[in-house]
């Protein structure tokens, strides 16, 4: 209810604070910058991760829209154009298709779903240089679906089952 009524709030403000801290220290650490305390701000326009993305592989994303002093706020075709560019990058790495996070997901401040890309494509960049395992601040395993949908998902269809009976019956 209260996203409903402050929508202007960033949702990683609701997030489990690992899953922003890991999200952090990973972008932090790989791209030797400091980013802003709004990380789903910071991450919106997609400067970011087609940063990340070169960082892994060299002119991975060949364009990036970057803000200037003069003109601090991207459009939203930009924004666009920088996401769309980091997520082809991530496929043309190799990122598995069930890893690869969405424009939505960007746009939407979905920081589980934008960590679980950024995780497989640091891996990448691990196996390419020959490490076995994900570097400690990457959360290796983030499930596709959260327990709590799992837990309604299969409720609601034993209600469906239930009630699909007593009619049937």
């Amino acid at each position: 209810m209260l996203l409903v009524l402050v929508p202007f709030l960033s949702l990683h403000l609701f997030l489990p604070h690992s899953i922003c801290h890991s999200l952090y220290q990973t972008l932090e650490s790989r791209l030797k910058t400091t980013l802003p305390e709004d990380l789903g701000e910071a991450l919106s326009n997609g400067t970011v991760l087609c940063q990340l993305a070169n960082h892994v592989r060299p002119r991975a994303v060949s364009i990036i829209h970057i803000p200037s002093p003069a003109v601090p706020k991207l459009s939203t075709a930009k924004c666009r154009l920088n996401v769309e560019n980091f997520i082809a990058a991530c496929r043309k790495l190799g990122v598995p298709e069930t890893e690869v996070c969405v424009c939505s997901d960007v746009f939407l401040c979905k920081l589980p779903a934008v960590l679980r890309c950024v995780a497989a494509l640091v891996k990448y960049e691990g196996e390419t240089k020959g490490e076995t395992r994900t570097p400690q601040t990457v959360d290796p395993h983030l499930s596709l679906v959260s327990e709590g949908f799992l837990v309604f998902y299969c409720l609601a269809m034993a209600l469906i089952y239930t009630l699909y009976y007593h009619l049937v019956a």
